[in-house]
């Protein structure tokens, strides 16, 4: 399902990540992760859009990471409004992940 992304507003990354028990093969919060980032980008494995990138952090041991993306990160989004764009959580050489799509709108005061 598409979002509506605000691009004249902070942006809240809230995520959650599983990985596969490698015994019981049961997805499982993936808890304790470091170096994981998101990003918006124009495809699923793009890279960032001008500074709309965020190092996450985890809330806990819950699998559970988040950032804010200040609106002045999301500037680069503008020649996006309109389009769809995605949002992405990585981790350098072992994952990307979309975790979103999103459809860029100009809404101040949303």
């Amino acid at each position: 399902m598409t979002k509506e992304l605000n691009m004249d507003a902070d942006f809240e990354v809230d995520i959650r990540l599983e990985r596969k028990n490698t015994t019981s093969r049961a997805w499982e919060p993936a808890a304790g992760l470091t170096g994981v980032t998101a990003r918006f980008a124009a495809s699923p494995d793009g890279a960032a859009i001008g500074a709309a990138s965020s190092a996450l952090t985890e809330a806990g041991t819950t699998g559970r990471y988040h950032a804010v993306l200040p609106v002045a990160d999301l500037a680069g989004l503008a020649t996006y409004e309109h389009q769809r764009v995605y949002l992405v959580a990585s981790k350098s050489g072992a994952f990307d992940r979309v975790c979103a799509e999103y459809v860029v709108r100009r809404r101040a005061g949303m």
